[in-house]
């Protein structure tokens, strides 16, 4: 399936999960959802089959120490459809969803998952380990996820 196929799908399909319009995609195709003190990024993948991958910097800044690849790796061992590594002093989380077989139920569980370990982990991480959320709490917005994100640009 092509990314030009699948782009409109895919912007509704999100739009369906925040319960607004979806953010414009930024001028690499990708689209910029945020949470409370993250945010994550979903782009088509231009694979076979074609992919659509989502990934979220849950903690910025942070320093390398075998502490932190033993956590993230214990997570790893322990997790369920997310992969979460260190990668240029950022700790990411990431999955990826063959673009074809896409459902409205599969993009908002895995929109859920990534966004609620986001919003759990990286405050988490960032006690344990140094390093920041990739944006401060926002007045007014719980400090957990509910069933959905706000939108706005990453």
């Amino acid at each position: 399936m092509r990314s030009e196929i699948i782009r409109p799908y895919l912007e509704r399909l999100i739009g369906q999960w925040l319960e607004e319009p979806v953010p414009a995609p930024d001028e690499d195709g990708r689209y910029h959802v945020r949470v409370n003190t993250s945010g994550f990024i979903v782009e088509i993948v231009d694979f076979e089959p074609t992919l659509v991958r989502m990934w979220s910097p849950i903690v910025i800044g942070v320093p390398k120490s075998v502490a932190l690849l033993e956590m993230l790796n214990g997570l790893n061992a322990n997790g369920l459809g997310l992969r979460i590594f260190l990668l240029d002093n950022q700790v990411i989380l990431a999955t990826e969803l063959v673009a074809e077989t896409l459902d409205a139920r599969e993009l908002h569980f895995a929109c859920h998952l990534l966004a609620s370990a986001a919003e759990r982990l990286g405050p988490e991480l960032t006690t344990l380990y140094g390093g920041q959320t990739l944006f401060d709490p926002r007045d007014g917005l719980p400090t957990h996820l509910d069933d959905r994100a706000v939108a706005s640009t990453v």
